[in-house]
Protein backbone atom coordinates (compact mmCIF):
# COMPACT_ATOMS: atom_id res chain seq x y z
CA UNK A 1 0.00 0.00 0.00
CA UNK A 2 2.76 2.49 0.77
CA UNK A 3 4.47 1.46 -2.66
CA UNK A 4 1.26 2.07 -4.40
CA UNK A 5 0.80 5.75 -2.42
CA UNK A 6 4.47 6.77 -3.48
CA UNK A 7 3.60 5.81 -6.95
CA UNK A 8 0.13 7.86 -7.16
CA UNK A 9 1.86 10.57 -5.18
CA UNK A 10 4.86 10.84 -7.82
CA UNK A 11 2.66 10.43 -10.51
CA UNK A 12 0.58 13.52 -9.47
CA UNK A 13 3.78 15.61 -9.06
CA UNK A 14 4.84 14.80 -12.05
CA UNK A 15 1.83 15.40 -14.16
CA UNK A 16 1.73 18.87 -12.49
CA UNK A 17 5.36 19.34 -13.56
CA UNK A 18 5.13 18.15 -17.03
CA UNK A 19 2.14 20.72 -17.16
CA UNK A 20 4.06 23.54 -15.52
CA UNK A 21 7.27 23.32 -18.06
CA UNK A 22 4.89 22.54 -20.63
CA UNK A 23 3.29 26.25 -20.10
CA UNK A 24 6.57 28.17 -19.39
CA UNK A 25 8.21 26.38 -22.51
CA UNK A 26 5.30 27.53 -24.68
CA UNK A 27 5.73 31.17 -23.30
CA UNK A 28 8.92 30.91 -24.19
CA UNK A 29 8.99 29.77 -27.62
CA UNK A 30 6.26 32.54 -28.23
CA UNK A 31 8.72 35.27 -26.94
CA UNK A 32 11.54 34.04 -29.28
CA UNK A 33 9.57 34.14 -31.84
CA UNK A 34 7.87 37.41 -31.72
CA UNK A 35 11.63 38.63 -30.96
CA UNK A 36 12.88 36.95 -34.42
CA UNK A 37 10.06 38.38 -36.56
CA UNK A 38 12.44 41.38 -36.97
CA UNK A 39 15.35 39.14 -38.10
CA UNK A 40 13.10 37.42 -40.77
CA UNK A 41 10.83 39.99 -41.30
CA UNK A 42 9.72 39.19 -44.87
CA UNK A 43 9.70 35.78 -44.70
CA UNK A 44 7.46 35.75 -42.23
CA UNK A 45 5.56 37.84 -43.96
CA UNK A 46 5.41 35.79 -47.15
CA UNK A 47 4.09 33.18 -45.07
CA UNK A 48 1.45 34.91 -42.71
CA UNK A 49 0.02 36.45 -45.52
CA UNK A 50 0.30 33.15 -47.91
CA UNK A 51 -1.22 31.00 -45.41
CA UNK A 52 -3.94 33.65 -44.56
CA UNK A 53 -5.32 34.06 -47.82
CA UNK A 54 -5.03 30.29 -48.42
CA UNK A 55 -7.04 29.29 -45.51
CA UNK A 56 -9.51 31.43 -46.53
CA UNK A 57 -10.04 30.51 -50.01
CA UNK A 58 -10.18 26.49 -48.80
CA UNK A 59 -13.75 26.55 -48.14
CA UNK A 60 -14.56 27.81 -51.79
CA UNK A 61 -12.05 25.48 -53.21
CA UNK A 62 -14.10 22.78 -51.70
CA UNK A 63 -16.63 23.70 -52.37
CA UNK A 64 -16.25 23.90 -56.14
CA UNK A 65 -14.43 20.45 -55.74
CA UNK A 66 -17.57 18.82 -54.46
CA UNK A 67 -19.35 20.57 -57.87
CA UNK A 68 -17.40 18.53 -60.00
CA UNK A 69 -14.72 21.70 -60.88
CA UNK A 70 -11.22 20.34 -60.94
CA UNK A 71 -8.97 21.26 -57.78
CA UNK A 72 -6.41 23.05 -59.29
CA UNK A 73 -8.96 25.69 -61.07
CA UNK A 74 -11.28 25.62 -57.93
CA UNK A 75 -8.03 27.18 -56.07
CA UNK A 76 -7.53 29.74 -58.73
CA UNK A 77 -11.24 30.79 -59.04
CA UNK A 78 -11.08 31.16 -55.19
CA UNK A 79 -7.80 32.89 -54.83
CA UNK A 80 -9.71 35.39 -57.79
CA UNK A 81 -12.61 35.69 -55.58
CA UNK A 82 -11.04 36.68 -52.56
CA UNK A 83 -8.55 39.13 -53.87
CA UNK A 84 -11.69 40.70 -55.68
CA UNK A 85 -12.86 40.91 -52.10
CA UNK A 86 -10.13 42.52 -50.56
CA UNK A 87 -9.44 45.00 -53.26
CA UNK A 88 -13.03 45.95 -53.32
CA UNK A 89 -13.23 46.68 -49.60
CA UNK A 90 -10.21 48.78 -49.54
CA UNK A 91 -11.07 50.68 -52.38
CA UNK A 92 -14.64 51.16 -50.38
CA UNK A 93 -13.24 52.24 -47.03
CA UNK A 94 -10.08 53.36 -47.28
CA UNK A 95 -10.91 56.55 -49.26
CA UNK A 96 -13.65 57.94 -46.34
CA UNK A 97 -11.65 56.61 -43.86
CA UNK A 98 -8.32 59.08 -44.38
CA UNK A 99 -11.29 62.30 -44.71
CA UNK A 100 -12.59 61.94 -42.21
CA UNK A 101 -9.15 60.68 -40.17
CA UNK A 102 -8.17 64.41 -41.49
CA UNK A 103 -11.17 66.28 -40.93
CA UNK A 104 -10.70 64.81 -37.22
CA UNK A 105 -7.58 65.79 -36.93
CA UNK A 106 -7.55 69.71 -38.49
CA UNK A 107 -10.74 69.80 -35.87
CA UNK A 108 -8.81 68.62 -32.47
CA UNK A 109 -7.70 72.62 -31.74
CA UNK A 110 -11.17 73.16 -31.62
CA UNK A 111 -12.45 70.67 -30.02
CA UNK A 112 -9.99 71.26 -26.93
CA UNK A 113 -11.19 75.16 -26.91
CA UNK A 114 -14.59 73.86 -26.54
CA UNK A 115 -13.68 71.58 -23.55
CA UNK A 116 -11.50 74.66 -22.15
CA UNK A 117 -14.54 76.73 -22.45
CA UNK A 118 -16.95 74.48 -20.39
CA UNK A 119 -14.26 73.80 -17.75
CA UNK A 120 -14.69 77.47 -17.08
CA UNK A 121 -17.93 77.29 -17.43
CA UNK A 122 -18.18 74.84 -15.11
CA UNK A 123 -16.26 76.80 -12.57
CA UNK A 124 -18.08 80.15 -13.04
CA UNK A 125 -21.19 77.84 -12.18
CA UNK A 126 -20.03 75.46 -9.21
CA UNK A 127 -16.61 76.93 -8.29
CA UNK A 128 -16.12 78.53 -5.04
CA UNK A 129 -13.01 81.08 -3.57
CA UNK A 130 -11.94 78.43 -0.99
CA UNK A 131 -11.54 75.90 -3.81
CA UNK A 132 -8.92 77.91 -5.86
CA UNK A 133 -6.13 75.52 -5.71
CA UNK A 134 -7.72 72.81 -6.99
CA UNK A 135 -9.80 74.55 -9.59
CA UNK A 136 -5.79 76.05 -10.93
CA UNK A 137 -4.19 72.33 -10.73
CA UNK A 138 -7.09 71.14 -12.70
CA UNK A 139 -7.08 73.65 -15.06
CA UNK A 140 -2.91 73.32 -15.12
CA UNK A 141 -3.21 69.67 -16.10
CA UNK A 142 -6.21 70.14 -18.76
CA UNK A 143 -4.13 73.12 -20.35
CA UNK A 144 -1.08 70.20 -20.37
CA UNK A 145 -3.04 67.90 -21.75
CA UNK A 146 -4.34 70.62 -24.65
CA UNK A 147 -1.10 71.51 -25.47
CA UNK A 148 0.14 67.55 -25.83
CA UNK A 149 -2.48 66.80 -28.21
CA UNK A 150 -3.07 70.12 -30.00
CA UNK A 151 0.76 69.13 -31.12
CA UNK A 152 0.29 65.15 -31.70
CA UNK A 153 -2.88 66.02 -33.79
CA UNK A 154 -0.89 68.36 -36.08
CA UNK A 155 1.76 66.52 -36.46
CA UNK A 156 -0.31 63.43 -37.22
CA UNK A 157 -2.50 65.76 -40.13
CA UNK A 158 1.39 67.17 -41.27
CA UNK A 159 2.11 63.35 -41.58
CA UNK A 160 -1.13 62.39 -43.22
CA UNK A 161 -0.67 64.80 -45.96
CA UNK A 162 2.91 64.71 -46.58
CA UNK A 163 3.91 60.94 -46.22
CA UNK A 164 1.39 59.37 -48.21
CA UNK A 165 3.82 59.19 -50.89
CA UNK A 166 6.10 57.82 -48.97
CA UNK A 167 3.53 55.29 -47.68
CA UNK A 168 3.11 54.30 -51.70
CA UNK A 169 6.59 54.06 -52.10
CA UNK A 170 7.05 51.30 -49.50
CA UNK A 171 4.00 49.57 -50.31
CA UNK A 172 5.43 48.87 -53.70
CA UNK A 173 8.64 47.64 -52.34
CA UNK A 174 6.36 44.94 -50.85
CA UNK A 175 4.65 44.34 -53.87
CA UNK A 176 7.14 41.22 -54.75
CA UNK A 177 6.21 39.74 -51.35
CA UNK A 178 2.80 40.27 -51.97
CA UNK A 179 3.10 38.28 -55.15
CA UNK A 180 4.93 35.58 -53.92
CA UNK A 181 2.15 35.38 -51.05
CA UNK A 182 -0.22 35.02 -53.38
CA UNK A 183 1.41 31.93 -55.21
CA UNK A 184 1.88 30.35 -52.11
CA UNK A 185 -1.50 30.89 -51.03
CA UNK A 186 -2.21 29.32 -53.94
CA UNK A 187 -0.49 26.23 -53.60
CA UNK A 188 -1.56 26.15 -49.86
CA UNK A 189 -5.49 25.71 -51.20
CA UNK A 190 -4.66 23.54 -54.01
CA UNK A 191 -1.97 20.87 -51.77
CA UNK A 192 -3.18 21.38 -48.22
CA UNK A 193 -4.98 17.97 -47.93
CA UNK A 194 -1.94 15.99 -49.07
CA UNK A 195 0.61 18.36 -47.12
CA UNK A 196 -1.86 17.04 -44.28
CA UNK A 197 -1.72 13.82 -44.88
CA UNK A 198 2.27 13.66 -44.80
CA UNK A 199 2.48 14.99 -41.98
CA UNK A 200 0.30 11.94 -40.93
CA UNK A 201 2.70 9.47 -42.53
CA UNK A 202 5.32 11.52 -40.93
CA UNK A 203 4.09 11.09 -37.43
CA UNK A 204 3.22 7.49 -37.44
CA UNK A 205 0.14 6.11 -36.11
CA UNK A 206 2.06 6.29 -32.62
CA UNK A 207 1.33 10.26 -32.72
CA UNK A 208 -1.21 10.40 -35.42
CA UNK A 209 -3.78 10.82 -32.71
CA UNK A 210 -2.60 13.54 -31.14
CA UNK A 211 -1.94 15.27 -34.31
CA UNK A 212 -5.49 14.87 -35.68
CA UNK A 213 -6.12 16.44 -32.44
CA UNK A 214 -4.07 19.42 -32.37
CA UNK A 215 -4.95 20.26 -35.91
CA UNK A 216 -8.83 20.09 -35.06
CA UNK A 217 -7.95 22.37 -31.66
CA UNK A 218 -6.44 25.24 -33.67
CA UNK A 219 -8.77 24.55 -36.79
CA UNK A 220 -11.53 25.21 -34.01
CA UNK A 221 -9.97 27.55 -31.49
CA UNK A 222 -7.69 29.85 -33.99
CA UNK A 223 -9.46 29.12 -37.18
CA UNK A 224 -12.67 29.29 -36.02
CA UNK A 225 -12.15 32.03 -33.76
CA UNK A 226 -10.45 34.43 -36.40
CA UNK A 227 -13.52 33.86 -39.16
CA UNK A 228 -16.42 34.27 -36.13
CA UNK A 229 -14.68 37.20 -35.13
CA UNK A 230 -13.94 38.76 -38.49
CA UNK A 231 -18.09 38.11 -39.01
CA UNK A 232 -19.22 40.00 -35.88
CA UNK A 233 -16.17 42.51 -36.11
CA UNK A 234 -17.51 43.60 -39.53
CA UNK A 235 -20.85 43.54 -38.72
CA UNK A 236 -20.65 45.78 -35.81
CA UNK A 237 -18.72 47.84 -37.47
CA UNK A 238 -21.66 48.47 -40.23
CA UNK A 239 -24.22 48.55 -37.94
CA UNK A 240 -22.08 51.20 -35.74
CA UNK A 241 -21.24 52.90 -39.07
CA UNK A 242 -25.34 53.34 -40.86
CA UNK A 243 -26.77 54.13 -36.94
CA UNK A 244 -24.04 57.52 -36.73
CA UNK A 245 -25.14 58.06 -40.43
CA UNK A 246 -28.31 58.33 -39.41
CA UNK A 247 -28.06 60.45 -36.67
CA UNK A 248 -25.61 62.87 -38.54
CA UNK A 249 -22.29 61.95 -36.62
CA UNK A 250 -19.44 63.77 -38.74
CA UNK A 251 -17.45 60.60 -38.20
CA UNK A 252 -19.70 57.95 -39.03
CA UNK A 253 -17.46 56.00 -40.90
CA UNK A 254 -14.16 56.51 -39.29
CA UNK A 255 -15.89 55.33 -36.16
CA UNK A 256 -17.38 52.38 -37.90
CA UNK A 257 -13.73 51.74 -39.02
CA UNK A 258 -12.81 52.09 -35.28
CA UNK A 259 -15.42 49.57 -34.10
CA UNK A 260 -14.43 46.71 -36.68
CA UNK A 261 -10.91 46.79 -36.06
CA UNK A 262 -11.02 47.31 -32.17
CA UNK A 263 -13.98 44.71 -32.09
CA UNK A 264 -10.66 42.00 -32.49
CA UNK A 265 -9.85 42.77 -29.07
CA UNK A 266 -11.90 41.04 -26.70
CA UNK A 267 -13.76 42.80 -23.79
CA UNK A 268 -11.40 46.45 -24.16
CA UNK A 269 -11.67 46.72 -27.63
CA UNK A 270 -15.43 47.13 -28.37
CA UNK A 271 -15.68 49.45 -25.01
CA UNK A 272 -12.72 51.59 -26.18
CA UNK A 273 -14.88 51.98 -29.66
CA UNK A 274 -17.76 53.24 -27.86
CA UNK A 275 -16.48 55.52 -25.28
CA UNK A 276 -14.33 57.53 -27.99
CA UNK A 277 -17.44 57.60 -29.96
CA UNK A 278 -19.66 58.85 -27.52
CA UNK A 279 -17.35 61.62 -26.15
CA UNK A 280 -16.47 62.63 -30.18
CA UNK A 281 -20.24 63.59 -30.38
CA UNK A 282 -20.16 65.60 -27.11
CA UNK A 283 -18.17 68.23 -29.48
CA UNK A 284 -21.55 67.90 -31.82
CA UNK A 285 -24.15 68.09 -29.25
CA UNK A 286 -25.91 66.47 -26.13
CA UNK A 287 -28.22 64.40 -28.69
CA UNK A 288 -25.74 63.23 -30.96
CA UNK A 289 -24.04 61.99 -27.87
CA UNK A 290 -26.87 60.19 -26.41
CA UNK A 291 -28.20 58.52 -29.48
CA UNK A 292 -24.54 57.34 -30.44
CA UNK A 293 -24.46 55.92 -27.08
CA UNK A 294 -27.52 54.12 -27.97
CA UNK A 295 -26.87 52.94 -31.22
CA UNK A 296 -22.99 51.60 -29.95
CA UNK A 297 -24.81 49.81 -26.88
CA UNK A 298 -27.66 48.44 -28.98
CA UNK A 299 -25.14 47.28 -31.79
CA UNK A 300 -22.58 45.65 -29.33
CA UNK A 301 -25.53 43.39 -27.61
CA UNK A 302 -27.14 42.61 -31.11
CA UNK A 303 -23.62 41.57 -31.72
CA UNK A 304 -22.86 39.60 -28.60
CA UNK A 305 -26.25 38.15 -28.21
CA UNK A 306 -27.69 37.32 -31.59
CA UNK A 307 -24.51 36.80 -34.08
CA UNK A 308 -22.35 35.80 -31.80
CA UNK A 309 -23.97 32.46 -30.45
CA UNK A 310 -24.17 31.29 -34.02
CA UNK A 311 -21.29 32.33 -36.22
CA UNK A 312 -18.88 31.24 -32.83
CA UNK A 313 -20.13 27.88 -32.08
CA UNK A 314 -17.07 26.55 -34.46
CA UNK A 315 -14.71 28.39 -31.84
CA UNK A 316 -13.61 27.00 -28.37
CA UNK A 317 -15.37 28.76 -25.39
CA UNK A 318 -12.76 30.59 -23.09
CA UNK A 319 -13.47 32.34 -19.57
CA UNK A 320 -13.42 36.24 -19.86
CA UNK A 321 -10.68 36.24 -16.61
CA UNK A 322 -8.74 33.75 -19.13
CA UNK A 323 -9.45 36.27 -21.89
CA UNK A 324 -7.81 39.47 -20.16
CA UNK A 325 -4.58 37.30 -19.33
CA UNK A 326 -3.81 35.93 -21.96
CA UNK A 327 -4.98 40.05 -23.86
CA UNK A 328 -2.21 40.99 -21.11
CA UNK A 329 0.34 38.61 -22.13
CA UNK A 330 -0.03 38.89 -25.85
CA UNK A 331 0.31 42.98 -25.92
CA UNK A 332 3.04 42.94 -23.44
CA UNK A 333 5.18 40.07 -26.11
CA UNK A 334 3.87 40.89 -29.46
CA UNK A 335 1.81 44.48 -29.00
CA UNK A 336 -1.39 45.02 -30.83
CA UNK A 337 -0.97 41.66 -32.97
CA UNK A 338 -0.50 39.90 -29.93
CA UNK A 339 -3.06 41.22 -28.20
CA UNK A 340 -5.34 40.29 -31.59
CA UNK A 341 -3.87 36.20 -31.61
CA UNK A 342 -3.69 36.00 -27.46
CA UNK A 343 -7.55 34.85 -27.07
CA UNK A 344 -7.40 32.39 -29.70
CA UNK A 345 -4.12 30.65 -29.33
CA UNK A 346 -4.82 30.91 -25.75
CA UNK A 347 -8.13 28.71 -26.31
CA UNK A 348 -6.03 26.21 -28.13
CA UNK A 349 -3.92 25.93 -25.02
CA UNK A 350 -6.63 25.04 -23.17
CA UNK A 351 -8.32 22.83 -25.39
CA UNK A 352 -5.35 20.67 -25.76
CA UNK A 353 -5.01 20.76 -21.68
CA UNK A 354 -8.20 19.53 -21.50
CA UNK A 355 -7.37 16.56 -24.00
CA UNK A 356 -3.95 15.62 -22.14
CA UNK A 357 -5.07 16.05 -18.68
CA UNK A 358 -8.34 13.77 -19.29
CA UNK A 359 -6.55 11.06 -21.34
CA UNK A 360 -3.71 10.55 -19.12
CA UNK A 361 -5.88 11.06 -15.40
CA UNK A 362 -9.00 9.38 -17.03
CA UNK A 363 -11.02 12.16 -14.70
CA UNK A 364 -13.29 14.41 -16.44
CA UNK A 365 -12.49 18.58 -16.45
CA UNK A 366 -15.45 19.91 -18.35
CA UNK A 367 -18.31 20.43 -16.62
CA UNK A 368 -21.85 22.37 -16.99
CA UNK A 369 -20.64 23.96 -13.92
CA UNK A 370 -17.32 24.89 -14.65
CA UNK A 371 -15.71 28.05 -14.48
CA UNK A 372 -12.39 27.98 -16.56
CA UNK A 373 -13.16 24.62 -18.13
CA UNK A 374 -17.02 25.04 -18.40
CA UNK A 375 -18.85 23.25 -21.12
CA UNK A 376 -20.79 20.06 -22.20
CA UNK A 377 -19.52 17.09 -20.80
CA UNK A 378 -18.98 14.21 -22.85
CA UNK A 379 -18.75 10.25 -22.19
CA UNK A 380 -18.68 7.08 -23.77
CA UNK A 381 -20.83 4.35 -23.63
CA UNK A 382 -18.91 2.49 -20.72
CA UNK A 383 -19.69 6.33 -18.82
CA UNK A 384 -15.80 7.82 -19.55
CA UNK A 385 -14.79 10.88 -20.42
CA UNK A 386 -13.80 11.60 -24.31
CA UNK A 387 -11.16 13.79 -23.79
CA UNK A 388 -11.33 14.44 -27.78
CA UNK A 389 -15.40 16.04 -27.75
CA UNK A 390 -14.67 17.19 -24.20
CA UNK A 391 -11.20 19.55 -25.68
CA UNK A 392 -13.35 20.73 -28.94
CA UNK A 393 -16.42 21.42 -27.29
CA UNK A 394 -18.02 19.35 -29.76
CA UNK A 395 -19.01 15.83 -30.65
CA UNK A 396 -18.93 16.21 -34.59
CA UNK A 397 -16.05 18.52 -35.50
CA UNK A 398 -13.80 15.89 -36.82
CA UNK A 399 -16.40 14.11 -38.35
CA UNK A 400 -17.31 17.40 -40.41
CA UNK A 401 -13.95 18.18 -41.22
CA UNK A 402 -13.38 16.55 -44.74
CA UNK A 403 -9.78 17.10 -44.26
CA UNK A 404 -9.59 15.69 -40.13
CA UNK A 405 -11.89 12.85 -40.82
CA UNK A 406 -9.92 11.46 -43.88
CA UNK A 407 -6.24 12.01 -41.19
CA UNK A 408 -8.04 9.95 -38.51
CA UNK A 409 -9.06 7.21 -41.03
CA UNK A 410 -5.31 7.46 -42.76
CA UNK A 411 -4.12 4.81 -40.00
CA UNK A 412 -7.62 2.63 -39.78
CA UNK A 413 -9.91 4.17 -37.21
CA UNK A 414 -12.16 6.70 -36.50
CA UNK A 415 -11.10 9.15 -34.05
CA UNK A 416 -7.85 9.80 -31.74
CA UNK A 417 -7.42 7.30 -28.88
CA UNK A 418 -9.86 8.26 -26.06
CA UNK A 419 -7.30 6.35 -23.36
CA UNK A 420 -9.36 3.14 -23.40
CA UNK A 421 -7.01 0.12 -22.33
CA UNK A 422 -5.04 -1.61 -25.32
CA UNK A 423 -6.89 -4.37 -25.07
CA UNK A 424 -10.22 -2.97 -24.98
CA UNK A 425 -12.56 -3.01 -28.26
CA UNK A 426 -12.80 1.68 -28.50
CA UNK A 427 -15.87 2.95 -29.06
CA UNK A 428 -15.25 5.38 -32.45
CA UNK A 429 -15.75 9.02 -31.58
CA UNK A 430 -18.15 8.99 -34.91
CA UNK A 431 -20.31 6.15 -33.91
CA UNK A 432 -24.05 6.46 -32.45
CA UNK A 433 -24.94 4.28 -29.41
CA UNK A 434 -28.30 3.49 -28.94
CA UNK A 435 -30.36 4.72 -26.32
CA UNK A 436 -29.67 1.49 -24.72
CA UNK A 437 -25.86 1.66 -24.45
CA UNK A 438 -25.97 5.06 -23.38
CA UNK A 439 -24.79 5.67 -19.46
CA UNK A 440 -27.80 5.25 -16.83
CA UNK A 441 -25.64 6.28 -14.18
CA UNK A 442 -27.95 9.29 -13.20
CA UNK A 443 -26.08 11.01 -10.61
CA UNK A 444 -23.30 11.76 -12.83
CA UNK A 445 -23.53 15.20 -14.99
CA UNK A 446 -23.83 13.86 -18.52
CA UNK A 447 -22.99 14.99 -21.76
CA UNK A 448 -24.47 14.40 -25.07
CA UNK A 449 -23.81 10.39 -26.65
CA UNK A 450 -21.20 10.36 -29.04
CA UNK A 451 -22.18 11.71 -32.66
CA UNK A 452 -25.50 12.81 -31.75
Amino acid sequence: MAARSRTKTYEKWRLRGVVTWTIVGAALVFMLAVRGLSVVGQAVELLLVGTIVGFACSPLTNWLEDRRVPRGAAALLSLVVVLAAIVALVALFVGPFLRELTVLLRNVPSYFTQLQDALETFWATFGSSSGTNVQNAVNAVVNVLVDAGTQVASDLARQLSTGLMASLTDFAGHLVTIFLAMILAYWFALDYPRIMRELAVIAGPEYDDELVLSLAVLSRSVGGYMRGTLITSAANGVMVAAGLALVGHPYAGLLGIATFVLHFIPVVGPMLSSVSAVLLGLFVSPVTAFWTLVITVVAQNVTDNVLSPLVMRSAVKIHPALSLVGIVAGGAVGGAVGMVLAVPLTAAIKGLFVYFFESRTGRQLVSERGAFFGGTPFRDAAGRPRPTFDALDDDTFIARSRLLAGLARLHGHEGPDEGAPADAEKPSDAEKPSDAEKPADAGAPKGPAAGE
